[in-house]
């Protein structure tokens, strides 16, 4: 039982962090649809910030991923 219990926590933190991630990824995106608007003109883009939220962006999807992985994981082991 204890076991269980464990994996419901994790299972129960991994969902939260999951909608943090896709909240955070939404964000990212909609950064950077903005910062690429093609009415913009070049010498106004901010490249750097670009740059950045195209990484971080990398990264939470990296992540997004490893958590359903995890989920995916739990789910098997709670067997539903």
């Amino acid at each position: 039982m204890d076991e269980y219990l464990k994996f419901l926590g994790r299972q129960q933190e991994l969902n939260l962090e999951k909608k943090k991630t896709e909240i955070r990824i939404q964000g990212l995106i909609k950064n950077l649809r903005d910062a690429l608007d093609p009415l913009t003109l070049t010498a106004e883009l901010k490249t750097d910030a670009i740059a950045e939220w195209a990484i971080e962006l990398t990264v939470a999807k990296d992540r997004y991923m490893e958590i359903l992985d995890g989920l995916k994981q739990i789910k098997e082991i709670l067997g539903k």
